[in-house]
């Protein structure tokens, strides 16, 4: 538990999480004016649901470059014999803690699009206004994408200790392989981190997945690579 603490405190007092909370604020409000002001009619209830859910992918971003700044910055090494433990337990709690932060930029994120998204459709979109019933759910699912999607930008910063490179792998894991695994099986897809990424933030209707198998699906993809992150950690040399 000290070693997550002081994780989160490094993270706490350095600029990336700060940068990131602004960009990634700004990046849900913009998309929730955009889409809302912007995409025609939007009269049904799983239409406004996906104006709302946007796409975490500056935290991926964030995860991948704060674990692997360690690296660049030639920090995880002293942090392991400072701390007197090994290189898997650092790593481990290092990855725990962006999690941790993670969480609250998921949460500040979604809050922030919530927050400008609702009123702009209830205002100038016909049909139903979302339910609380129906927004709860919603915001859970955007938080758990955000969250997790850290956890799999930094599981990536720790097995590549690239940032460029960690952040490269995010886009394809993203972007690039659903669209190639999508040609082999559509169904597939639903497994990919993208695929139960936009089921946990309405980006699709109609999957085969369900949001908790979803949520489950990405929970496995984080905590595997996060597994490998550490498993590696391990084997590397402290140089």
């Amino acid at each position: 538990m000290t070693l997550i603490v002081g994780e989160v405190r490094k993270l706490l007092t350095i600029r990336t999480a700060l940068w990131f909370a602004l960009a990634s604020v700004a990046l849900a409000v913009l998309n929730g004016i955009l889409v809302s002001l912007a995409s025609g009619t939007l009269d049904e209830v799983t239409e406004k649901e996906e104006a709302l859910g946007g796409m975490p992918l500056l935290l991926l971003f964030f995860g991948a470059v704060a674990v692997a700044a360690e690296h660049r910055h030639r920090t995880a090494a002293p942090a392991v014999l400072v701390s007197g433990r090994g290189p898997g337990a650092v790593a481990a709690a290092r990855l725990v803690a962006t999690g941790a932060v993670g969480l609250g930029l998921a949460v500040l994120t979604t809050g922030a699009a919530f927050a400008v998204g609702v009123p702009i459709l209830a205002a100038h979109h016909p049909g139903p206004d979302l339910t609380a019933a129906q927004l709860i759910p919603l915001a859970g699912g955007c938080v758990l994408a955000g969250m997790l999607s850290v956890l799999v930008g930094a599981a990536l910063g720790g097995l590549l200790r690239n940032q460029i490179a960690a952040v490269v792998a995010g886009i394809v894991a993203y972007f690039v392989a659903p669209s190639l695994i999508g040609m082999i099986s559509a169904s597939a897809v639903d497994y990919t981190p993208f695929g139960s990424l936009q089921v946990l933030t309405r980006g699709v209707h109609g999957s085969a997945h369900s949001v908790p198998a979803s949520a489950l699906a990405l929970a496995v993809w984080a905590v595997g690579l996060a597994v490998l992150a550490v498993l590696a950690e391990r084997r590397r040399d402290l140089g």
